[in-house]
């Protein structure tokens, strides 16, 4: 038997502790890879909890016998395909005008939005001016407000300025809000004033500043804004509702809602003109998804 020197006592020394520290490194790779698969799993499971509704929605808007009798277990493919409730949904409304009220409607709201949240955001983030933080907490105090509380006012507002029952009153009251104006400030903060400070110095407004270089380094932040407030505006019906009376000013939401509700018992109409409502913010979204994620956490990253 060798016996053990001093130095291949050390050698044998050393050996044990990297020995452990790969065993605890792979044991640590297990566990997270542990965790990654029970994420996968919960998250695959509340998805398909979450699209089965609207999968049957379309299985059952498909389905011309759905008017007839509801099927006692959920089919997600229809036994008879048909269009015939689209037919129906199409032809008892004037779906067209619905459609171009609501994009008229969210395409004007959304970069009006977009423009006066940024423009806020800039100068709470890079302005400077007597109160800007009890301003700022006071666009904040705004979110903690519910819609119906500011409802009634800004009827009043609408009937004042003699916007009621026209597009403009859909619009104008959206044209702002404490969540843009945060979350845009949030982003904003984020970028270097090296960028203002040497514009100021070429001779450029604070005005062209904010376009020409604050705005191209928001196009994460405004995207997801805009996807946010183009769902905001397309699913909104008790606004619309409250201030509009005349059929020609309805947007496509409040009109298939009053459309659905009065197909009374027929089930597939009424999920055929639901279908029509949702599908263009579903293309909205898988359009602008990427951004969304990226766009509210790197608000997240300065105060």
């Amino acid at each position: 038997m060798i016996p053990e020197t001093p130095l291949l006592g050390t050698a044998v020394a050393r050996r044990r502790p990297l020995r452990q520290r790969r065993g605890w490194r792979g044991s640590q790779r297990g566990t997270e890879r542990a965790t990654q698969i029970f994420l996968l799993v919960v998250l695959g499971v509340g998805a398909i909890g979450t699209l089965t509704p609207f999968a049957w929605m379309v299985a059952t808007s498909l389905s011309r016998s759905a008017n007839d009798a509801m099927p006692r277990i959920p089919s997600f493919w229809p036994s008879d395909p048909s269009l015939f409730n689209y037919e129906v949904a199409v032809s008892d409304i004037p779906i067209l005008v619905y459609y171009t009220n609501s994009v008229i409607v969210v395409v004007a709201s959304t970069l009006g939005y977009l423009f006066f949240s940024a423009l806020t955001g800039y100068a709470f983030a890079k302005g400077s001016f007597p109160g800007r933080g009890a301003l700022f907490l006071c666009f904040l105090a705004t979110l903690l407000i519910p819609f119906e509380t500011r409802m009634i006012p800004l009827y009043l507002l609408m009937r004042d300025i003699r916007l009621l029952d026209s597009l403009p009153a859909l619009i104008v009251p959206f044209l702002v809000g404490g969540f843009g104006t945060f979350l845009m400030r949030q982003n904003i903060s984020t970028i270097p004033d090296d960028y203002i400070d040497a514009a100021r110095i070429d001779g450029a407004g604070e005005f062209r500043i904010f376009w020409r270089i604050i705005l191209p380094l928001c196009k994460a932040p405004l995207a997801a804004l805009a996807i946010v407030n183009i769902l905001w505006r397309w699913n909104d019906v008790l606004w619309p509702l409250m201030v509009t009376s005349d059929r020609a000013n309805y947007t496509v939401t409040l009109g298939l809602a009053l459309a659905g509700r009065a197909s009374g018992i027929q089930v597939g109409v009424a999920l055929a003109t639901a279908t029509l409502a949702i599908l263009p913010v579903v293309f909205a979204y898988i359009v602008l998804q990427r951004h969304i994620i990226r766009g509210i956490t790197m608000g997240g990253l300065k105060g």
